[in-house]
């Protein structure tokens, strides 16, 4: 394992996941297909897109879709798209625990 590696599994990661789904959603912009599917998906935010037969069914998978790609980021020390509004602090888990 390299230093980088090391300092990043030192690292915590803390926000608030209910604001940060909730400003992605605000985020989010949805547009219907050629096959009248709803598309709705986060600008400037890789992965965070889903579809539904309606607007309210593509936002509701829109809103599983983002806690899940950020909650396998965590687990696997991926980076998370910054979404304006929401900030996410890094500290040292030493810090922390001290």
């Amino acid at each position: 394992m390299c230093v980088e590696e090391r300092a990043m599994k030192n690292q915590v990661r803390y926000f608030s996941l209910f604001r940060y789904v909730d400003a992605a959603l605000r985020q989010a912009e949805y547009h219907r297909d050629e096959n009248g599917v709803v598309i709705a998906e986060v600008p400037n935010a890789p992965g965070f897109y889903a579809q539904g037969d309606s607007f309210e069914d593509a936002r509701d998978n829109l809103r599983d879709v983002i806690e899940g790609n950020v909650l396998l980021a965590l687990q696997l020390g991926f980076d998370i798209p910054m979404i304006a509004g929401v900030t996410i602090k890094v500290q040292d888990a030493e810090t922390l625990s001290a």
